[in-house]
């Protein structure tokens, strides 16, 4: 609701009727297709580095069954936004008969590899492209004051400071108590899965080319897609790269897919260089909206996928 709730705010200050116009006479959809499969190929990329940290733990799963897994994320993240990486962990774990804390563990650390990646675009945009980021923060306050007020807010520290604590104290600690003691092995398996990576002895360097190809084609998701407006045909990979991080900034948001937030920050990066309303509305609703429907096709093909494996099973049985 609240996803559709700022869609709505959004568009219902744009003609749609002139958006619809450009979209029927000004759009190429072979490149819009194109974008759609270079979105497949990062989900693809995804699994196989996911695949190397569950092989680090000794979970050998198949490649099928962790495409099937990430695919299923971004479907069921369209029904409760994060609620798909809790999907994956257990569908995994109880697919593999493992250990869902390590399988937690390792996603963790395999969004906390994204996490880094994304930061690190971000800082290069921001000081190549600092006009653009403060008139962004400008236009929006209330981001601002947020990120400031996060960040030296004394309660964040605090709260690190009592985390940090708890954890030191629970492993320093011997204790008979048994619900202690299985949240200790919980942690501590928990821990193993995300330290997956750095544990590894081989696979670092096909784990970070993994990395790049997946943030290389969420990045090209977006940039060829611009190929498909003639009127686009003069933007610049930098510029491309700045609506790309205005875009991630706005999938943070814990919105389903990102449907609003993601649209309005596209929206505002193309304007600021000179486009008009009309016309960012429209790449932003083809942009976004080829990229769910990717997704939800590919939710589609797990769910048989899923439901085909289980009823040969029960044959075989």
């Amino acid at each position: 609701m609240l996803g559709v709730g700022i869609f709505w705010l959004l568009y219902r200050q744009f003609d749609f009727d002139e958006i619809m116009s450009i979209l029927k006479s000004d759009m190429n959809v072979f490149w819009v297709v194109v974008s759609m499969l270079i979105g497949v190929v990062s989900h693809i990329a995804r699994s196989l580095r996911w695949r190397l940290q569950l092989r680090q733990l000794n979970i050998n799963a198949s490649f099928g069954t962790v495409c099937n897994a990430i695919f299923g994320t971004y479907a069921f993240n369209l029904v409760l936004p994060r609620f798909g990486e809790l999907w994956r962990c257990t569908y995994l774990a109880n697919h593999e008969q493992a250990s869902f804390t390590r399988v937690f563990g390792s996603m963790l650390s395999d969004r906390f590899a994204d996490t880094v990646t994304a930061m690190s675009i971000v800082l290069v945009v921001f000081f190549t492209q600092v006009g653009v980021v403060n008139e962004f923060m400008a236009q929006n306050p209330q981001t601002q004051q947020n990120v400031y007020g996060l960040l030296t807010s004394p309660w964040l520290y605090v709260a690190l400071l009592v985390v940090v604590g708890v954890l030191v104290w629970l492993f320093a600690h011997n204790s008979n108590n048994k619900l202690l003691n299985r949240l200790k092995e919980a942690l501590r398996k928990m821990w193993e899965g995300f330290n997956s990576v750095l544990s590894m002895k081989e696979g670092k360097l096909l784990f970070l080319f993994y990395t790049i190809a997946i943030w290389g084609c969420y990045f090209l998701q977006l940039y060829i897609c611009t190929f498909a407006f003639d009127w686009m045909s003069h933007i610049t990979v930098m510029q491309a790269l700045v609506l790309f991080v205005l875009g991630s900034i706005g999938m943070a948001v814990p919105v389903q897919g990102g449907i609003g937030p993601w649209h309005a920050a596209v929206i505002f990066g193309m304007m600021f260089y000179g486009y008009s309303h009309e016309q960012a509305g429209a790449f932003a609703l083809i942009a976004h909206g080829s990229q769910m429907i990717v997704t939800m096709l590919l939710g589609v093909y797990t769910t048989v996928s899923i439901l085909l494996e289980r009823r040969q099973n029960k044959k075989l049985n």
